[in-house]
């Protein structure tokens, strides 16, 4: 990238101190404290580089171009000890400049003194006008009007996102708490100021996290702003494991087998190495970069706390954890509060599959035993509540509906025995699945059959893109999640299910 020094010329009268960086041995006599940035920032210059000195009407006339010292300016001077020889002429910028920048296209762009909002709006354009696409800004702002710093942010942040550009350093000279030493010269703190571009980029990148649950500006900003010491790696695994979580979220990756290990493959998996890592670099104490990031590391550690969540019912007298079925009820916490309505619907699907699998003891690894089972079964029994209540309401009758459900077990225990699938079963396996079977259609509780089907049809909604007779809105889509997610939450307390968080 092309490197673009741009700075601000005041209407100061600017005399000469000598401009060093704290840190570094860098130190520059002169006048312009532009000058001392240039000099720091580009020691050699190369072809494209550029440099816009942003001017008023004033500061033009006063500093810009060589001329004669005015008769007060001579006086202030002189107090100061510094008075010019007889004939000496007040030096612009524009020539030290050109003098040790010949070859660096260098432009001159008027601007505004920010009186009112419209010349606050057109210096803005000026700024941002004078950017090129995909160049390196260094940006001075020592002797802007006070407004200068925000207007810069603002503009750079502005042209990260529409022109791709990258910060290479924001400076500001502190000339008035300069200090005079021993050698009769006022010493003066150049200061970076590219740590609150950093920090405003890391709010941006947090916040979008946890509105939109995307790890992906994070993962970029870690990269190109934090260079971790080799006894931070736990900060760097961390990250990576943030996004493992995230991916997997976002790729509905919610099974975890008793030996699975793989963070790539497991939500919760991903999430335990996440919040291991974390509370190891949060031992650890030492700040991740030049930014204050830990308060924000801390708030999307909050964010991600649902999944910290373990269940369990409790069922003969004994507790049996439902560790997938925690697992996806915050994976559609998580959905909601993102807004991400079709992955919140397919998380809520399989988890109530995943709970009826871990309550009744069955395999949730098994695909077969999750769809052509229990998937099955219980749109059965959905559709044979949905039938019954049409017909009622057909016949304008009132009350409960009530089904034999010893009935319902014999008509769905003799299709799945005439499944080829299951025909292909030892004979103890099929007969334990039956068992199983007829325990789940008798314990079922009908509020969860009627919301299954409720979820399964918002789901075929969202999967078929909205090419139906009467698609649902975008908006209802989104209630209609969480009104079953909490109803179903409810449903499975009242089964006995406890949740610790």
């Amino acid at each position: 990238m092309s490197r673009h020094f741009i700075t601000v010329l005041g209407t100061s009268l600017y005399t000469d101190c000598i401009y060093e960086v704290e840190g570094t041995g860098f130190g520059y006599r002169t006048p312009f404290v532009q000058m001392a940035v240039l000099k720091y920032i580009m020691p050699v210059y190369a072809q494209g580089d550029r440099i816009t000195v942003l001017l008023t009407e004033k500061s033009e006339e006063k500093n810009w171009y060589t001329r004669e010292y005015t008769e007060t300016e001579r006086k202030q001077l002189a107090a100061r000890k510094m008075e010019p020889a007889p004939g000496e002429q007040k030096t612009g910028l524009k020539d030290m400049m050109e003098k040790e920048y010949p070859d660096i296209q260098i432009e001159n762009v008027r601007i505004k003194e920010g009186r009112n909002k419209a010349e606050i709006d057109e210096i803005f354009e000026s700024i941002y006008g004078v950017i090129d696409p995909e160049e390196t800004i260094y940006f001075d702002f020592t002797h802007g009007l006070r407004n200068l710093p925000m207007q810069a942010l603002t503009v750079i942040h502005y042209a990260k996102a529409l022109k791709k550009i990258q910060v290479g350093g924001m400076y500001y000279g502190a000339f008035e708490l300069g200090e005079k030493k021993e050698d009769g010269w006022l010493h003066v703190n150049l200061l970076d100021m590219s740590a609150c571009n950093t920090i405003l980029d890391w709010t941006s990148a947090a916040e979008s996290f946890i509105k939109g649950g995307s790890s992906n500006q994070i993962k970029e900003l870690y990269k190109e702003t934090v260079k971790p010491r080799k006894e931070q790696q736990n900060t760097t695994k961390m990250m990576n494991h943030l996004c493992d979580l995230t991916n997997c979220l976002n790729t509905g990756r919610g099974k975890k087998g008793a030996t699975d290990t793989n963070e790539k493959k497991s939500i919760q998996i991903a999430y335990n190495k996440f919040d291991d890592f974390y509370n190891k670099m949060r031992e650890d104490e030492r700040p991740i970069s030049e930014a204050p990031l830990i308060r924000l590391l801390d708030h999307i550690r909050e964010d991600v706390k649902p999944f910290a969540g373990k269940c369990y019912i409790v069922k003969d007298g004994k507790n049996i954890e439902l560790e997938n079925t925690a697992t996806g009820m915050a994976a559609v916490q998580w959905a909601i509060s993102k807004e991400l309505t079709q992955q919140g619907f397919t998380a809520l699907e399989e988890t109530i599959k995943t709970y009826l699998c871990e309550v009744h003891n069955m395999s949730v690894e098994s695909e077969y035993i999750r769809d052509g089972i229990v998937g099955r079964t219980v749109k059965f029994m959905a559709r044979q509540y949905r039938d019954a209540k049409t017909k009622q309401k057909q016949q304008k009758e009132k009350g409960e509906v009530a089904l034999d459900r010893e009935a319902m077990k014999a008509e769905r225990i003799a299709e799945i025995q005439k499944d080829s699938e299951f025909a292909k079963w030892k004979e103890k396996d099929q007969e334990f699945y039956l068992q199983k079977v007829k325990e789940m259609m008798s314990d079922i509780p009908e509020a969860l059959v009627v919301r299954t089907l409720q979820v399964a049809d918002q789901r075929n909604t969202l999967n078929h893109f909205g090419f139906q007779e009467h698609p649902t809105t975008y908006d209802k889509l989104q209630k209609n999640l969480e009104k079953l997610y909490q109803e179903i939450q409810e449903i499975m307390k009242q089964e006995n299910v406890i949740w610790e968080n």
